[in-house]
């Protein structure tokens, strides 16, 4: 019942948000504008790369353009539900928008994690699909609905992981009270999803899949649809995304505890 609540609320949410950019078209074709520019400036180097030769440690320019696609599609998606929300930590508790969304008859971190919605952001998304598409093609890889399956799951437990993560450092805003470069240096990190995993050392690889674990949202999907990866991977993110849900929960629970509210 309580699930149904919450959607129903963050249907309201999309709805409201919608009407919002009616109200400012000239912020729907900046973001378009600025979203190609961002594309442009991560297939470009990819081109240039390629220029030289027809495969890095085993990716094609294909594959890395479609990689580019997925990236696109990730950040569109985090743009658009998340960081219009995330941004806004250390307002609401420095001016005690908290304190009202406490009383509110419905979950606070749900609330608050997916109150805002910039749709304007979807355009990237939108461009995303269609790099990705072209990446595809030009590979000329036939995958069937397994990989399919692979990847979006994959996709989709990245995205859950790198928002986990970008909550939890989000949540510190508890005790820090300002964590508006904390959301700085995330977005520069997620950066590195750009580019496929085995493009750097070891140790790095090992941090963007298991403490920022962008490898999920962006290599892992790729080199699924390419018929690289089995059952095994898709188990363990899901198996890590989960625990990522439970953990920023517990950060959650333990910061409303120690809040003090700032309009009193």
């Amino acid at each position: 019942m309580r699930i149904w609540l919450h959607l129903k609320l963050w249907r309201r949410f999309f709805l409201q948000a919608l009407v919002r950019e009616t109200h400012y078209r000239a912020h729907f074709l900046t973001t378009l504008l600025v979203g190609l520019v961002q594309l442009g400036l991560g297939v470009v180097p990819t081109l240039l790369l390629f220029g030289f030769t027809s495969e890095v440690h085993g990716w094609s320019r294909a594959e890395v353009i479609a990689l580019v696609g997925v990236f696109q599609i990730v950040t569109g998606l985090i743009a658009t539900f998340v960081a219009p929300n995330l941004n806004r930590m250390t307002t609401y508790l420095t001016e005690g928008e908290l304190d009202g969304v406490l009383l509110r008859p419905v979950s606070s971190q749900f609330y608050l994690t997916f109150r805002w919605i910039n749709v304007a952001e979807l355009t990237n998304v939108a461009s995303g699909i269609v790099v990705l598409v072209i990446g595809l093609v030009q590979t000329g890889i036939s995958f069937g609905p397994r990989q399919v399956v692979q990847a979006f799951v994959l996709m989709c437990c990245g995205l859950v992981l790198l928002t986990s993560v970008w909550s939890a450092l989000s949540f510190l805003a508890f005790w820090l009270q300002s964590v508006n470069s904390i959301g700085i240096v995330f977005l520069s990190l997620v950066e590195a999803g750009r580019y496929p995993l085995v493009f750097f050392p070891v140790a790095v690889r090992t941090f963007l899949t298991f403490a920022f674990p962008v490898a999920f949202a962006t290599t892992f999907p790729v080199r699924a649809l390419a018929g690289d990866l089995g059952w095994s991977p898709v188990a363990l993110g899901v198996g890590l995304s989960v625990l990522a849900v439970l953990l920023v929960r517990v950060v959650w629970r333990r910061g409303v505890l120690t809040y003090s509210s700032a309009s009193s």
